[in-house]
């Protein structure tokens, strides 16, 4: 047993490069690139102002208006659920690309 012990270590001291099942060479996979392509930009800028927008004009709304009415409530509302939605936009349009 002590044998073929000796043997692996001299074959691996002997060819350090790491070899496939039939004795080439394997090669190092490269990490894969994400590139991020000028249309991706764009609808991501928009998207990220867009939520922006929308969360100041919630905060807005809830800050400044003393006595808001059932208009501005609602109002209010939407913006924050497009804010949160657009969050939720942005967190997709990241884990997608990076999937890619």
């Amino acid at each position: 047993m002590s044998e073929s012990l000796a043997g692996a270590t001299s074959d691996m001291t002997t060819n350090p490069t790491p070899t496939g099942e039939q004795g080439t060479p394997v090669e190092a996979v490269a990490p894969a690139v994400t590139t991020v392509t000028p249309h991706f930009k764009l609808v991501f800028i928009c998207v990220a102002v867009i939520t922006v927008l929308t969360l100041t004009a919630s905060l807005y709304i809830g800050i400044f208006v003393e006595k808001p009415t059932e208009a501005a409530k609602s109002a209010m509302d939407t913006c924050s659920t497009l804010a949160n939605l657009g969050f939720g936009a942005m967190v997709g349009l990241l884990g997608g690309k990076a999937v890619n």
